[in-house]
């Protein structure tokens, strides 16, 4: 008998999963974004007012990478085995809560103790991987599509903030945006997080009975040649193709959020203002949208390891040009890149969900998330020390465009693996 879920499904017609999604873009539009890519607004003016070296700077960043690396795998455990919901209510509660205390600290270690201990811990948890996790569990047959959606949704909202943050700065100063953003974090998060569900089972809807239990076809699937298979974690580790995509994913992110984290620093040394810098920031998050939602969509049809491998191929000459050519010209070109870029990354998690299924989803992301995020700490904490150093970007770019070409060869080769693996428990039906 089909399941009073599945039947209101079919009177409404609208899967619940999409609603759960949608209150997964509007938690990672606004107060994902803010943390993802509106907080290097605040380099600068941070800097500044407290008489830091760039190095410092960095360190805040730094930390709070090596933060997420250290609680991902227990987040991930915890979205494995608990509802998600009160995980993005206390934990995005605790980030906008941090915000508001941050905005009115002065000294510098008591401001790297809130920041990560406080505002990073609310957002790594709130509002990271428990997205995709929930999404992934969420949806089979449409999880390219519903991954690309979520994860789009964090450019667009730094595509929007980061003129808006900027401008704001400018305007009243770092310290209150910081306190309004806070705010509106803590109020916006509540209503929202309510409407996040932790699976289609928990609400009695079988899979199969609403059409989204069948695996994509090994002929139309992508990157991971889907087989409809849930490994253990144990019998993921053992694969080699998870080791490719771990130290893949490692690479990119790690280098992506050194770029990021410095963008509008490199904007200025490139000869642009600071808000010139950050309205390139935003004009890329805007480009990229449309190439986040095509590629994304494209994760469907086209071999998924081939796309990240082109993408972050076209990532790393991109930032060798912005490094090596001289003008302010050439923001425009690395721009357009690094969107494509972007854009092949939303395949990275549809190929973890694709290849390993769904029953480990979350606690595989959160094993990845230790050595991407010791490359998050990293990597800007050396971009730091190198202008303190140097004076400017050009060895250390030279470096990261290096890390990203290694992250575009192993993703290339990353294949699907045989044999391994269970088959799908079968769905709840309530």
């Amino acid at each position: 008998m089909a399941s009073l879920a599945a039947l209101r499904h079919r009177f409404i017609g609208v899967y619940p999963g999409w609603w759960v999604v949608g209150a997964c873009c509007f938690l990672a539009l606004f107060p994902g974004a803010i943390f993802s890519y509106g907080f290097p607004v605040f380099y600068i003016p941070i800097r500044d007012e407290l008489m830091l070296t760039d190095t410092q700077v960095s360190l805040i960043f730094a930390l709070s990478r090596g933060e997420a690396g250290v609680g991902g795998p227990i987040v991930g455990w915890m979205v494995d085995k608990f509802d998600s919901r009160p995980i993005v209510l206390v934990f995005g509660l605790m980030a906008g809560v941090g915000l508001i205390i941050l905005a009115g600290v002065d000294g510098y270690w008591i401001f790297v103790l809130v920041y990560v201990g406080v505002v990073s811990v609310g957002n790594n948890s709130g509002f990271g991987q428990t997205f995709l996790a929930v999404t992934n569990r969420w949806f089979v047959r449409r999880r390219a599509i519903g991954m690309t959606i979520v994860i789009t949704a964090y450019t667009v909202g730094g595509a929007m903030l980061i003129p808006v943050l900027s401008r704001g700065v400018e305007a009243i100063g770092w310290r209150d945006v910081m306190l309004y953003t806070g705010i509106f974090v803590a109020v916006v998060v509540v209503p929202f997080a309510l409407l996040i569900r932790r699976s289609p089972e928990s609400m009695g809807i079988d899979l199969a009975e609403v059409g989204e239990a069948v695996e994509q076809s090994p002929t139309a699937a992508s990157s991971a040649q889907a087989s409809g298979r849930d490994y253990t974690v144990g019998e993921a580790l053992r694969t080699p193709t998870y080791w490719f995509i771990l130290v893949a994913s490692a690479l990119r992110i790690s280098v992506t959020s050194g770029v990021l984290v410095h963008a509008i620093p490199i904007m200025v040394w490139k000869g642009t203002s600071e808000q010139t810098g950050a309205d390139v920031m935003a004009l890329l998050f805007f480009v990229s949208i449309p190439a986040r939602l095509l590629i994304g969509i494209s994760g469907l049809k086209l071999p998924g390891q081939g796309v990240l491998g082109v993408g972050m191929g076209v990532g790393a000459v991109s930032l060798l040009a912005l490094n090596l050519v001289d003008g302010v010209w050439i923001v425009f070109p690395f721009v357009a890149g690094m969107a494509i870029l972007e854009g092949a990354s939303v395949l990275n998690w549809v190929l973890v969900g694709n290849i390993f299924g769904r029953r480990s989803f979350a606690t595989l992301t959160g094993i990845i998330s230790v050595f991407y995020s010791a490359g998050m700490m990293l990597s800007p904490l050396f971009l730091g020390w190198m202008v303190d150093r140097t004076g400017g970007y050009t060895e250390s770019l030279l470096i990261l465009t290096v890390l990203y070409g290694v992250s575009a060869a192993l993703f290339a080769i990353a294949r699907s693996p045989r044999g391994a693996g269970t088959a799908p428990r079968p769905a709840r039906t309530g």
